[in-house]
Parts: C-alpha cells; sequence; structure tokens
C-alpha cells in the first residue's frame, strides 16, 4: 500500500511538473498571432531566392495529373474543386495535408506546362486565403512543411511567372518565416523541434539576407541534433520512424551549405552517418520499420531512398543499447525486441507501453507485429495503440506497463512506467525484465527469446515473479497470416502467403482471438492473436516455441508413357 501511494505521489509530480512547462511555453507563444502576423505583413520585404533545395521524396505522376484535373486526394478523403482552399475539408488531416504543400513534388516532377500553372494557381489561391480561419494550415509543423516545399517548387513556380507573382510569393515566403521563427519558442521538446529548425535553416541558406537567422537556428538545430540522436543513431523518443523523416530532410540540406560557402555545425554532417545504421537495424525482412512508440506505416520508397545514400553501406547492429532495442537475425528470420524503458518525460508524448515486445519476420513475410499507428486520425485510435495490450508481450491484470497523462498541456506524457530494464544477450539467446509492474501490482516481469542458428524456430519464456496476479500473453499476427486451431488447444498451424507453415505450440492452452493491425499502408486492418491467459500465482512461467515446418517434397516427376505408334 505504501509502494502504491508513493508511487501516485511521484506520478502527480511528474505530471505538475510537465504541465507547468506546457503553460509557460504557451504564454511564450501569445504574442504570435493575428496582430503580429499583420504587422510583419506590413513590413514585409521581398527578398531573392538564391538557392533550390533538393526534394528527395519520391514523385507520382498519377498524382500530379489529379491535382491538375482539380481533384484533390489527402489522408483518404476527396475533394474535387478547382480551389480547395475555400471548400471546407472533410477533416482535420486532409486540411494539415493541404495546407503543408508537400503534394507540390508531383507536379514538380511532371514538370509540364500544365502542372506549372496548377502550381501557381493554388499557391494563389492560399495566398488569397490568408485572411480565412486555417488554424490547421499554421501549426508549426505544417508551417514548416510548406516553407520547405515552396523553396523545392520555386523553380516550377517562378518559371515563366510575372512580377507580380514573384513578388507576392517572396514576400509570403519572408513572413511565413518570421512565423516559423516566433513559433520555435512554443514547441515541446522532440522531433518537431527538428523539423522547424531544418526548415529555417533551409530557408535561411535559400533566401537572400538571412545571415543572422542562419546563424542562429544552425546553432540551435546542431545542438538539438547532438541532444536528441542518441550515440547509437536512434531517436530519443525512441520511435524508429522519425529517423526516416529526419535523414530525407538533412541530406539536402547538407548540399546547401557548400553552395553557400558557409560551414555547418558538426552535428549536422555526424548525425546522419549515426542514423542511417539504425534505419537498417530496425527494418524487418519484409522492407517495413519494425512498428514501436508510435512507428506508423512505413513508405518503402522513402526507407529505400534514404539507405541510397547511406556511405557506410555496413553490417546491420545487433544491438542499439542507447535506444533500448536488440535484434537477433539467423536464417531468413529477423526479430527486434523492446528492451529499454520509456524515453524521458518531455520526449515521451508519442511513447507507448509496449516494453518486451518484440517483431518477427520470416523471409519477406511479417509474421509476429504491433499494433502501430495509422497513418491518418492517429488521435482516434492513440489511446488504444499504446496499451500494453496492442503489443506482443504480456499484460498484467489488463493494465499497460506503463502510465500516460490525459490531459493538459502535457497531455500523453509517459508519467510513469518501466524504471528498470534489464537485457542480457548471448549470441542468439536475449534474456530481459522491467519492473513496470512492481510499485502497482508487486509484479517483475521476464522475457527469455531464443533463435536457432537457421532462423526455423524461437523459443519464448515468459515468467512473472511476485504477486498472484492475472496475465495475458499476446501475439499479434499479420492480417496475411492465416491461424488454423489444431485438435490440441495448445498449438496453432500458421499458414503464410508465401506457402510456408509455421507451428505455435505452448504447454499452457493458446486461444485465437480478433485484433487489428494498425500501420498498414492500406489503413487499419482486421486481423486475428494468439492468446494465453493465466494467474502468475497458479502459472508463473509460459514457455511457448514457433517452429517452421519443413516444405512437404514435391512429387518425383514420372516416367513419360511411350507414344502410341502412328
Amino acid at each position: 500500500m505504501v509502494a502504491r501511494t508513493l508511487g501516485w505521489i511521484a506520478e502527480r509530480i511528474v505530471a505538475g511538473r510537465l504541465a507547468a512547462v506546457g503553460y509557460y511555453r504557451r504564454a511564450r507563444g501569445w504574442p504570435v498571432g493575428a496582430g503580429m502576423m499583420r504587422i510583419w505583413r506590413g513590413r514585409s520585404q521581398t527578398p531573392r531566392i538564391l538557392l533550390v533545395p533538393q526534394e528527395l521524396r519520391t514523385a507520382d505522376p498519377v498524382r500530379a495529373d489529379e491535382i491538375i484535373a482539380g481533384l484533390h486526394v489527402f489522408a483518404g478523403r476527396t475533394i474535387q474543386a478547382a480551389d480547395p482552399f475555400a471548400a471546407t475539408p472533410p477533416s482535420e488531416d486532409w486540411q494539415e495535408a493541404l495546407a503543408g504543400f508537400g503534394w507540390l513534388r508531383h507536379l514538380r516532377a511532371a514538370g509540364s506546362p500544365e502542372a506549372a500553372a496548377a502550381a501557381r494557381g493554388l499557391v494563389e489561391a492560399w495566398l488569397a486565403a490568408q485572411g480565412r480561419e486555417h488554424r490547421s494550415g499554421w501549426q508549426p509543423l505544417v508551417t514548416a512543411e510548406r516553407l520547405r516545399a515552396w523553396l523545392a517548387a520555386s523553380g516550377l513556380l517562378l518559371a515563366g511567372a510575372d512580377e507580380m507573382f514573384y513578388r507576392r510569393f517572396a514576400r509570403s515566403l519572408w513572413w511565413q518565416l518570421r512565423v516559423l521563427d516566433a513559433q520555435y519558442a512554443t514547441l515541446a521538446p522532440g522531433a518537431a523541434r527538428l523539423s522547424v529548425l531544418i526548415a529555417l535553416v533551409t530557408a535561411g541558406l535559400c533566401l537572400e539576407g538571412e545571415d543572422k537567422l542562419l546563424k542562429w537556428a544552425s546553432q540551435r538545430l546542431g545542438e538539438e541534433l547532438e541532444r536528441q540522436i542518441l550515440p547509437d543513431g536512434g531517436h530519443v523518443s525512441r520511435d524508429p520512424g522519425v529517423l526516416v523523416g529526419l535523414v530525407l530532410d538533412l541530406l539536402p540540406l547538407r548540399q546547401l551549405f557548400p553552395a553557400r560557402n558557409v560551414t555547418p555545425p558538426a552535428a549536422i554532417l555526424t548525425a546522419v552517418d549515426r542514423m542511417m545504421p539504425m534505419i537498417r537495424f530496425f527494418r524487418l525482412g519484409d522492407g517495413t520499420i519494425a512498428r514501436f512508440n508510435g512507428m506508423g506505416p512505413t513508405g518503402i520508397d522513402l526507407v529505400t531512398t534514404a539507405l541510397v545514400y547511406d556511405e557506410s553501406r555496413g553490417s546491420v547492429p545487433r544491438s542499439a543499447p542507447h535506444s533500448g532495442f536488440e535484434r537477433l537475425e539467423a536464417g531468413a528470420s529477423v526479430l527486434i525486441a523492446d528492451v529499454g524503458p520509456p524515453p524521458p518525460a518531455r520526449y515521451s508524448a508519442g511513447a507507448h507501453a509496449g516494453t518486451l515486445s518484440f517483431e518477427l519476420s520470416t523471409g519477406r513475410q511479417l509474421l509476429v507485429m504491433n499494433c502501430g499507428m495509422p497513418a491518418v486520425n492517429r488521435a482516434s485510435w492513440r489511446r488504444e495503440a499504446r496499451k500494453t495490450a496492442a503489443h506482443s508481450t504480456v499484460t498484467v491484470a489488463d493494465r499497460s506497463s506503463a502510465r500516460f497523462v490525459d490531459r493538459g498541456p502535457a497531455e500523453g506524457a509517459v508519467m510513469s512506467g518501466p524504471g528498470r530494464v534489464a537485457a542480457e544477450r548471448h549470441d542468439l539467446t536475449l534474456a530481459a525484465s522491467h519492473d513496470g509492474y512492481r510499485q502497482r501490482l508487486g509484479v517483475t516481469v521476464h522475457r527469455v527469446l531464443s533463435l536457432s542458428a537457421e532462423g526455423e524456430r524461437l523459443d519464448g519464456e515468459d515468467t512473472l515473479e511476485g504477486a498472484d496476479q492475472p496475465y495475458t500473453l499476446r501475439f499479434h499476427l499479420h492480417p496475411s497470416v492465416q491461424p488454423v486451431p489444431t485438435e490440441q488447444a495448445r498449438s496453432v498451424l500458421l499458414l503464410l502467403p508465401t506457402g510456408e507453415a509455421w507451428v505455435f505450440a505452448t504447454e499452457a492452452g493458446v486461444a485465437i482471438e480478433e485484433s487489428i493491425a494498425l500501420a498498414m499502408p492500406e489503413g487499419p486492418r482486421r486481423t486475428a492473436q494468439l492468446v494465453i491467459e493465466g494467474r502468475s500465482g497458479e502459472m508463473p512461467s509460459v514457455r511457448w516455441t514457433l517452429r517452421r515446418l519443413d516444405r512437404p517434397q514435391p512429387p518425383l516427376p514420372r516416367d513419360p508413357e511411350p507414344e502410341l505408334p502412328l
């Protein structure tokens, strides 16, 4: 009882500190309002565009044709309109995608006169809509994306444009830069700061007369990269998806510095080199990035593009001790396990309660996974996706191993969770434990994973040490994996679309229940999960095995029958 009370007090202290910091950031951001923006527009300048940054994200000519035809498809929603900024947005995700102008890369890649005219027309429509209410369009991340997109597409937009369009376009760039500079102080620590700083540095290099801003933003970006990119190359938030976006934003930025004869901070040059091996580390056999701590659907094209620029092309790391992950790889099998504590509270707004969870792929097929996060409507799924039950690990007493702030400016931050996560590895055997349930429920969770040298067998053991508590052991399956119950309730046959078959076997009874795979490219999909339930007082340890079945040998060809004489 005393331990629970002390734990509750500690949670309240953490939540109170995070809330106080959040209110302070909001207060610093009050001057950035409509009045201040009108003042900036009144004294705006018309800078020259000196450089055009490269855009590494892939473009789709079909999307360019749709935009030219007035068909605007974003975040799973579609609107047919010549001026989409005057239309009622079907969702906030759609509105943010439209206002971010990331889709300009499709028109830029098309490069046709029709694409240039459509791009200018939509930029002019946005300029005309500035006086309207566009809250989502002025969020710092959306403004940063729009600033980079306009600069990257400036060659297309300004080729053949009249002087009036150039002046309006350049002035808008200038005061959007001022707004973004002022908004930086309101940002919480994390990847959002890096995105905004990258946009500020990019604009400082590409626009004339921004030397002072460039010096300040470059120094800040170097400091943030040193603070957020861990020595092993992972991000402090423990979200693997952050790495891919950062690499694709930093690579063009590194090329701009020598073009302006400016020396960049060393951290900008070395951050990419540290992150590249970690992208390979988190990549499973099917090409996707492991779904931990907010990772959504993997853009296979984005990962492939990022890895093309990997100059080291070295071997994939086996361990990421600073990030808290381990990778077991043998034969055609790859297993990635989360063996680290939650990130620091100020970086934990997107963290999940998935300690000791794992994902497993065989060849190019994902077998066991976490639910992940969807690409759109993330807010509606956020609460469920962050629970321990949405991960392939043990849940005790139907509670998550971490607790989150549920309201206020620090909403979503981790206020309590595993404080000590121990991991020990010997070749292809990993033993780990965490104390996320110790204070509240008096239980410590242990997990042992052992992959065979051929990669065709995974042996596991999950143990609960301490008080008698109910628990649930879950293994979420990929939607393409078909579970088939056997006559014995202690095993399940898993049929893969590749023709392979695996067997899940356990000492205890195993059930097949419904689940949902959120991080799918086409959106959330119904899937299945293998579930083992018990009580730690009666069955403190559960052993289980995932084993690949030998493929049946094809029948031997029969001797051809003799031809009949004509």
